[in-house]
């Protein structure tokens, strides 16, 4: 009975905040963009929730730690948590609500980032510029294993390649010319259409067979080689799922090409919902139980100085590692990992031990 009752109050003060969150953090877009934005109220609605959605990366581990901020005052100024250890409850099963409740809607976050969920973002820009929602990328030049690949006209959303030209290199020698006029990637291969195959012969001595050209309706090429990491890697995206994350950090892993980005965007996904929870119990730690000796003003104003100011920190290194500036490892792990040993120290000092 105490768990529902601390775990409803507590998603009540997280659902008014971050209501009221997301409504200025809409509001300021949209009137920041207003002079950009279509002139049509379906266009401007749908441009609020797409912004509205990518926005619950930040928005959402705040309010999580800002309302446990909020109910822990509520039931420190009606005397509720003097009356709950009246009771007999211990502080860890008063805190166990608090932590649970945020993470669980943190790992649904989490799994919400493994769809296309975190590209609405996209969707946002071209309603803003006014632009069609297919993506069209152009003239992407890339190595992958022993060739060198030219696509005149990338749709990662059709998966669907038309002009592609394809360069097999063996031994440092260009052995084999694969021309394409349209490809169609399924069931993890592409399947090229039209196709011309220029191979030169590896003996270039007088009187041998020369270069051998090929037509031929279709082909299978390219095993792995996805369109939407493709699009990835040619527009230097700063937003990935988390499957895209982890498929283009093994490709870029494969093809010796450097995976900042992609491992700081990956830690960066998953860390910050999880620094929430850790956040929400250090939060309940150090909360005084009644106020009648304590400034209640004083301390809801410093636990949210204090909160804001690790959220800046964390935010700059997780930038700052994306920029290549700090190893992601560094930057976003090592914090990561203080955190929960300070979380784990301090519970079992505080609250376990007591």
């Amino acid at each position: 009975m105490l768990d529902r009752y601390i775990a409803w109050l507590y998603l009540r003060y997280v659902s008014l905040i971050l209501v009221a969150l997301m409504a200025f953090f809409v509001g300021m877009d949209i009137l920041g963009s207003a002079s950009k934005l279509p002139d049509s109220a379906n266009l401007i609605l749908l441009f609020g929730l797409f912004r509205a959605a990518r926005a619950l990366d930040i928005i959402l581990p705040l309010s999580l730690v800002f309302g446990a901020i909020a109910t822990n005052i509520h039931m420190i100024r009606l005397n509720e948590l003097v009356a709950v250890y009246s009771l007999g409850a211990s502080r860890l099963k008063t805190l166990k609500p608090f932590f649970l409740v945020s993470l669980a809607i943190s790992c649904g976050y989490i799994a919400l980032c493994t769809t296309q969920f975190v590209y609405l973002s996209d969707k946002a820009d071209a309603i803003k510029q006014k632009r069609d929602f297919t993506t069209i990328t152009q003239d992407l030049f890339i190595r992958y294993d022993n060739r060198f690949i030219y696509i005149k006209e990338l749709l990662p959303l059709q998966n669907e390649a038309r002009g592609l030209d394809i360069l097999e290199v063996t031994n440092g020698d260009l052995s084999r010319f694969i021309r394409a006029k349209k490809g169609v990637f399924k069931e993890g291969a592409w399947t090229l259409s039209e196709v011309s195959i220029i191979t030169k012969p590896t003996d270039l001595t007088l009187g041998d067979l020369g270069v051998a050209v090929e037509k031929r309706e279709s082909m299978i090429e390219l095993r792995g080689f996805r369109p939407d990491i493709m699009d990835t890697i040619y527009e230097q995206k700063f937003t990935y799922s988390l499957i895209d994350a982890a498929r283009a950090w093994i490709l870029f892993a494969d093809q010796n090409i450097n995976t900042y980005r992609i491992r700081s965007i990956l830690y960066a996904t998953i860390i910050f919902p999880l620094f929430a929870p850790l956040l929400v119990s250090l939060v309940f730690v150090y909360s005084p139980i009644s106020p009648r000796f304590f400034n209640m003003a004083m301390f809801s104003s410093i636990s949210v100085l204090l909160v804001l100011v690790a959220w800046g920190a964390l935010y700059s290194l997780a930038q700052s590692a994306k920029n290549g500036a700090i190893s992601p490892e560094t930057a976003l792990l090592t914090p990561f990992t203080l955190a929960i040993l300070i979380a784990l120290f301090t519970l079992k000092k505080k609250v376990i031990n007591q």
